[in-house]
C-alpha cells in the first residue's frame, strides 16, 4: 500500500507500507523522500514522525545534490564516454531537436549546434539519449546473462522484465519473476552478475536472512559482502 504527497519543504514524499517493516523509517533519495512503515501504522503517524526529522532530511537531500553535481558527467563533443558496448559521439547539427542513432559500435547523439551544449536542458536531453542506448543494450545483454547464470547454478525464474528503475537495481516477485534496472549497464561485469545472482537467490529465499546470504556467498565465491559494499559506490542516477 502506497501514498505519495507533496511536502512544502521536502517535495515529493512516498509513504509505503511493507510487510517486513517493524518501524517507521525514512530514506532520503535524490528524487525525494521514501518512508517505509508497518501495515499497522497510519499514514498520519508516519507524517508526524517525518516532521520531527525535516531538518535532517533537508541536509541529506542537499548532500546528495552536491555529490551528484560533483560526479555527474558533462557531455561535450570532446567528452570520452561509452555505454556498455559502444562509444558515444556528440555531433552538432542544424536541426532543432536532439536525436540518437545506435550503430553496432557507436551511439551518435545529434544536438542543435545553435544551442550551447552546456545548457542544462541540452545536457538533460543528451542524458536521455544515453539512457535510451542503455535500454537497448540491457535488452541485448541481460536476458541471456540471467538465463546462463540460472542454468549454471540450477536456479529457475518465471520471467525477466527490464525497467527504468532508479530506486533499486533489481527485485524478485513472489512468483519468481525478476525485474532488473536498465542502469545495470553502467556497472562493471562482476557487479552485474552479483545483482542477477542476488535476485536469483530470492527465488529460493524471499528475505535477506542467513540462508539467503549463505547461498549468495556460495554462488559468488565468498564475495557477496564485498560486492555489496562495492555496489554502494555506484548509483542508478549518476552518470
Amino acid at each position: 500500500m502506497e501514498r505519495i504527497i507533496r511536502h512544502s519543504q521536502l517535495g515529493e514524499v512516498t509513504l509505503r507500507k511493507m510487510r517486513q517493516s517493524r518501524n517507521i523509517n525514512i530514506l532520503v533519495r535524490p528524487k525525494g523522500v521514501l518512508i517505509t512503515m508497518p501495515f499497522y501504522a497510519s499514514f498520519t503517524e508516519a507524517l508526524q514522525f517525518l516532521e520531527t526529522r525535516v531538518d535532517w532530511a533537508l541536509e541529506s537531500l542537499h548532500k546528495l545534490k552536491v555529490k551528484e553535481d560533483r560526479v555527474q558527467t558533462k557531455f561535450t563533443p570532446e567528452t570520452e564516454f561509452g555505454t556498455y558496448f559502444r562509444k558515444v559521439q556528440l555531433v552538432p547539427t542544424d536541426r532543432h531537436n536532439v536525436r540518437v542513432q545506435i550503430k553496432p559500435e557507436v551511439v551518435e547523439i545529434f544536438y542543435p549546434a545553435a544551442r550551447n551544449v552546456d545548457d542544462p536542458v541540452v545536457q538533460e536531453v543528451i542524458r536521455k539519449a544515453v539512457e535510451h542506448a542503455w535500454r537497448v543494450e540491457a535488452h541485448e545483454a541481460l536476458p541471456a546473462r540471467v538465463k546462463a547464470l540460472a542454468v549454471q547454478f540450477g536456479l529457475s525464474y518465471k520471467k525477466l522484465t527490464i525497467r527504468n528503475s532508479r530506486t533499486c537495481w533489481g527485485s524478485c516477485t513472489a512468483d519468481n519473476s525478476i525485474n532488473l534496472s536498465l542502469h545495470l549497464m553502467h556497472l562493471p561485469d562482476h557487479l552485474i552478475d552479483y545483482i542477477i545472482l542476488h535476485e536469483l537467490c530470492h527465488t529460493v529465499h524471499k528475505n535477506h536472512g542467513p540462508r539467503f546470504w549463505a547461498l549468495l556467498d556460495e554462488l559468488t565465491q565468498k564475495k557477496a559482502r564485498e560486492y555489496a559494499h562495492q555496489l554502494r559506490a555506484h548509483s542508478t542516477r549518476i552518470y
